[in-house]
């Protein structure tokens, strides 16, 4: 984290407005992004952005730059908000808008973002579980590394590392068929 950046978040536990002001400046187009992948509802996925920040501001005393980054902070609360919408709601329809932008680190993400239509990239990753979808998520479309990744959904890095491969796997062989 840029000096900058901690200044912001030190300033805002504090009770700075301004300092969490550009905070919300800094990670709201993210976090909305995020959300939107995982609801597919741009009304919904501003809504929970929203309620994501409020919740980050209201519990921010609670923070400690010792425990994890500002950034894995906010990707957990948008993620408990989710899924707590989705247990109200008992639906699960995760279906992704697949981006050009979406980032490859292997031949077959590259692959997949070049040759196969949105459509079934749609199907394949359909037959994820949450979390799993939440992973390849952060991954390709934040843009997260494996030690940010753990920190949001509570696991170790390697045991991301593991399974981002074995999902790779998954989602090769369902868009083979």
């Amino acid at each position: 984290m840029s000096d900058e950046y901690r200044k912001f978040v030190k300033k805002a536990i504090i009770g700075d407005k301004n300092a969490f002001a550009e905070l919300y400046r800094i990670f709201l187009d993210r976090i909305y992004r995020f959300i939107y992948y995982l609801v597919d509802d741009e009304f919904l996925a501003e809504d929970i952005t929203q309620n994501t920040f409020l919740k980050a501001w209201n519990n921010l005393r609670n923070f400690s730059l010792t425990k994890g980054t500002y950034q894995s902070y906010l990707y957990t609360i948008a993620r408990n908000l989710v899924i707590d919408h989705q247990r109200k709601k008992k639906e699960i329809s995760l279906e992704l808008t697949v981006g050009e932008n979406l980032r490859s680190e292997t031949d077959l993400v590259e692959g997949v973002a070049r040759n196969e239509s949105i459509a079934k990239v749609r199907e394949a990753l359909s037959i994820l579980e949450e979390d799993d979808r939440q992973i390849i998520i952060l991954r390709y479309f934040e843009d997260m590394s494996y030690d940010e990744i753990a920190a949001v959904i509570g696991k170790k890095p390697g045991a991301i590392r593991v399974r981002v491969h074995r999902l790779l796997e998954v989602l090769k062989n369902n868009l083979e068929k």
